[in-house]
């Protein structure tokens, strides 16, 4: 299992030199006893004060006039006077300006002009230092409206989809669940479920909760004061926020934990311990378990008992990314999880759960800032012999604090759904509005079919070359093979072959785009007819079912399983849940896509019957046959990585040539300077990439590729 010490991180680094994100230099205003608008200098202040402020204060190393000429020149004044933009922002303004003055494809929406020439004010005022003109700005409204009337742009925006908490409860249960999504290591997918679990609650932007780190967490045992069991409290400080006009100050979200939930799917306690465990993260030593915190109580007189985490860990984030290793993947010490990985995750899950609609990060806080704000509305009055109050107990100003927003007018422009959500007739008409067929209308889930097509048949995706576009890209890269020598190795052949791919790639978005908008018309069509003829509708296809490593299936066990009915039962249920959160942590995945035809057999199930006696005498029969004299088809590194699935251990290439390939793609390619590595069925070590590649053919007749020999 994958764990961080409290010196070093998995891979042997060092957490002192980890960093979660730069440190600000920021200090606010100090203070002074002193009157602003006194003629009081500093050196007034210190005087008499003694010698050594004063050597402080006038060093004895002294410059020329000279020196202090060129310093007067060197100085830059701009980088003081321009405007100070986020990283993000700056990279907008130079992704632009790289585009300009190239031939780009049009756009169909009328919003993307104005956000073009929002981006262009920006341009120009770093260019010039100098604003335009706010006559010119408002008269610039008017020509964008010509412009979209003039070439029939749409006037609609992007739609904000909420994903609600019953779309995020199949989300969730989907990540515990599908073998359709493997990621590159365990981590990840509890990672995953995290992050939704906090956005969700949370409704932060995504980069806030990137960027967590420990030091932003806080654990502590909870009394009740209800004489209840004592609960799990964790505090989330949420820093890197938005820094418009200044530095924010931090938002903290406690989340007190949940007994006898329904489902585990939904407590971001059960897998933000699991992480912590896995991770060694307590300043207690001896508080590496679940059992360890079940032991744990609340001295008489008191109500709380902090949980204090490693000061070392401080700048560790918790969300982190895997990085390649020569045995595979592994979870780097203190590098974060980046945004553009995040992405495709959130929305490969909405598809595999069968959403219409694109899920994306920020669903989660549309649909928190939703949340948010209906439940400041008063509801449900309880009664109460001493006290009456309100369920509803976000204010405006609570929700502006939670989502940091100036004003509720950012909400209203930029968050809120245009989808109504209110049963207008029956506020109308004064009947009782039927609210939970308009919840329902309005959610994700009401559009999920599993027979929505998600990616190009084989045949489909080949189609792609019988664009005149791509077909002439293709008859020139022939040429050039005709007439350069060598072409493949080329800078031009190279250029082409690239400019390929893109074209192909982007034929193939196009197509795929399109056969769901047709699908998404003809087939409640033909479903329809089909119903009127007497036929019957067929059923939605089987889901893909591949092979599920035993700790994912632990751990969707221990998720989804049913409340105890006692104080023990329940605590028990928590305690595995947190175990097998802490073992997925450790263990990889492969990151494989098992719709591949060729990786098919690595993902097949091993057989029902004598499981432990197959595996057993698998993996025995696998280690044999990389110590024979033949050439052999299974690769040792994988097969002495224990965690790894056995499938994949003992996987069998066709023939020893595509051994060699993935010896180089997956292993020698990622060989850090400088590690050292082992062979763990010869538990022999192997200071360098050449004593490794000499090993694998001596040894276990492993054949590197001829260009792959070079000193390291």
């Amino acid at each position: 299992m994958q764990n961080l010490s409290l010196n070093k991180g998995s891979s042997g680094h060092s957490f002192e030199t980890g960093t979660c994100s730069e440190e600000s230099d920021y200090t606010g205003p100090v203070e002074d006893s002193r009157d602003s608008d006194s003629d009081v200098t500093l050196v007034d202040a210190l005087d008499g004060s003694g010698d050594e402020d004063l050597a402080w204060l006038l060093p004895k190393a002294t410059h020329s006039p000279e020196y202090y000429l060129q310093q007067l020149e060197m100085f830059d004044e701009h980088e003081y006077t321009a405007q100070d933009y986020a990283d993000s922002t700056t990279r907008l303004i130079d992704r632009m300006e790289d585009q300009w003055n190239k031939q780009l494809r049009g756009t169909k929406f009328a919003s993307s002009l104005g956000t073009y020439w929002k981006v262009f004010r920006l341009m120009y005022e770093r260019a010039t230092d100098v604003k335009i003109d706010a006559k010119i700005n408002r008269s610039m409204h008017k020509v964008l409206r010509k412009l979209a009337k003039e070439h029939g742009l749409k006037k609609i925006g992007r739609d904000k989809a909420c994903m609600y908490v019953e779309d995020l409860a199949k989300v969730l249960q989907t990540n515990l669940t599908t073998t359709e999504k493997r990621y590159p290591h365990g981590r990840y997918r509890i990672q995953a479920q995290l992050y939704l679990q906090l956005g969700g609650f949370t409704a932060n932007r995504p980069s806030a909760l990137l960027g967590l780190c420990y030091r932003h967490i806080q654990v502590s045992l909870l009394r009740d004061p209800e004489d209840g069991p004592h609960r799990v409290m964790l505090e989330f400080t949420f820093e890197f926020t938005k820094q418009y006009l200044g530095i924010k100050d931090m938002n903290t979200f406690p989340l007190p934990e949940i007994m006898y939930d329904e489902t585990l799917s939904f407590s971001p306690h059960v897998f933000l311990l699991g992480l912590l465990f896995c991770d060694r993260a307590f300043a207690a030593y001896n508080l590496v378990s679940a059992e360890d915190l079940s032991r744990l109580t609340i001295p008489p007189g008191r109500d709380q008992l902090p949980l204090r985490l490693n000061p070392l860990l401080d700048n560790i984030p918790v969300f982190r990314k895997a990085v390649r290793t020569v045995h595979g993947w592994d979870i780097s010490p203190d590098e974060p999880l980046p945004y553009p990985t995040l992405l495709p995750w959130i929305r490969t899950l909405g598809e595999i759960t069968g959403f219409a609609q694109v899920t994306r990060p920020y669903s989660l806080r549309y649909a928190g800032g939703k949340a948010f704000n209906e439940n400041g509305k008063p509801c449900d009055l309880m009664q109460d012999t001493k006290l009456t109050y309100y369920i509803g107990n976000v204010s405006e100003a609570m929700q502006n604090l939670m989502m940091g927003h100036a004003s509720i007018g950012t909400f209203l422009r930029h968050y809120l759904s245009r989808r109504i959500t209110v049963d207008t007739q029956a506020v109308v008409r004064g009947i009782q509005p039927q609210t939970a067929l308009m919840r329902a209308a309005c959610t994700m889930s009401r559009s999920i079919d599993h027979r929505r097509p998600r990616r190009l048949t084989p045949e489909q995706s080949a189609s792609v070359n019988n664009d005149p576009l791509v077909r002439s890209l293709l008859d020139r890269r022939e040429q050039l093979k005709r007439t350069i020598p060598d072409a493949t190795k080329h800078p031009k052949y190279k250029a082409l072959a690239s400019k390929i791919n893109q074209e192909r790639q982007r034929q193939r978005h196009a197509l795929l785009q399109a056969i769901k908008e047709r699908w998404e018309f003809e087939q409640p069509v033909r479903d329809v007819e089909q119903q009127l003829a007497g036929g019957r509708i067929k059923d939605d296809p089987e889901p893909v079912h591949y092979a599920m490593p035993p700790a994912q299936g632990e751990l969707a066990d221990s998720i989804l399983s049913q409340p105890g009915t006692t104080i023990e039962e329940e605590i028990s249920r928590r305690n595995r849940a947190i175990r097998a959160v802490t073992v997925c942590c450790g263990i990889e995945e492969g990151g494989m896509n098992p719709i591949r035809k060729a990786e098919r057999s690595r993902n097949a199930a091993l057989p029902a019957k004598s499981q432990a006696g197959y595996e057993e005498e698998a993996l025995e029969s696998a280690k044999i046959s990389v110590f024979t004299e033949e050439r052999p088809r299974i690769y040792f590194l994988c097969l002495g990585n224990e965690g790894l699935p056995l499938a994949q251990r003992i996987y069998a290439f066709h023939a020893p040539g595509d051994l060699s390939k993935h010896f180089r793609r997956k292993h020698l390619k990622h060989i850090q300077s400088g590690k050292v590595l082992n062979c763990n069925l010869c538990m022999v070590p192997l200071p360098d990439k050449m004593h490794l590649q000499r090993h694998a053919q001596e040894v276990h007749g492993t054949v590197s590729p001829r260009h792959s020999y070079n000193c390291c």
